[in-house]
């Protein structure tokens, strides 16, 4: 019962506010209803709600903020990832350099991401270019060279990119920002006509109806 009343507040979200077409929506089949789309749970995801980015997005860059500010108000037991999606338009030296950065000078990342962000959406760099990721890695204080943080530690690297292509594909992920919650249900601005609020209502009644199941 709580997670239907959860499923429902969340359909709230979009539903008009004439009683006799809520009402008609009420009768539509729960499928119909959902904000959002679901997979079979990815195994280690569990509690975790990730944010999908891409530093060529300008949709990730403006979400940001508001991914932070997610990241500080998950409910107890949940923990929150930035996720890089690997694709074609980005190539593998930003994933891979995110990754090093998060595994060697996690306290850095945040620094990285905002650097990336800026350098590639207001400087013109390419993530695909590795003396762009240097130049970025310096623009965010990292200690080291992160493409040489790459280089050192290239089969680590290789494996968690591994693992985020085959954990992007059992979520479906296509495009970016994308919010998954618990391993089973993505949603995006597009859900909600790039309404920033109702976004952030959508992406926090989704993680209270997660913590229900």
């Amino acid at each position: 019962m709580k997670r239907r009343n959860a499923l429902m507040a969340i359909a709230g979200i979009f539903l008009p506010v004439s009683s006799a077409l809520a009402q008609s929506q009420e009768r539509l089949p729960l499928d119909q209803m959902r904000p959002y789309i679901q997979v079979k749970t990815v195994p280690g995801d569990e509690f975790t709600v990730r944010a999908f980015f891409s530093p060529t997005c300008t949709y990730s860059k403006q979400y940001y903020p508001f991914f932070k500010n997610l990241s500080r108000t998950l409910p107890q037991g949940q923990q929150f990832e930035f996720t890089p999606l690997v694709n074609k338009l980005d190539g593998l030296p930003f994933p891979m350099a995110f990754y090093a950065v998060r595994r060697y000078y996690p306290a850095y990342l945040a620094n990285f991401m905002e650097a990336a962000f800026q350098g590639v959406q207001d400087l013109g760099l390419s993530p695909k270019n590795w003396a762009a990721i240097d130049r970025i890695g310096k623009a965010a204080r990292i200690p080291a060279s992160v493409p040489k943080l790459v280089q050192d530690h290239l089969a680590e690297i290789q494996r968690e990119i591994d693992v985020a292509i085959e954990r992007q594909g059992k979520m479906k992920i296509t495009n970016t920002p994308t919010i998954s919650v618990a391993g089973t249900y993505t949603v995006t601005p597009e859900f909600t006509g790039g309404d920033a609020e109702q976004f952030s209502n959508l992406v926090n009644g989704v993680i209270s109806m997660a913590s229900l199941r």
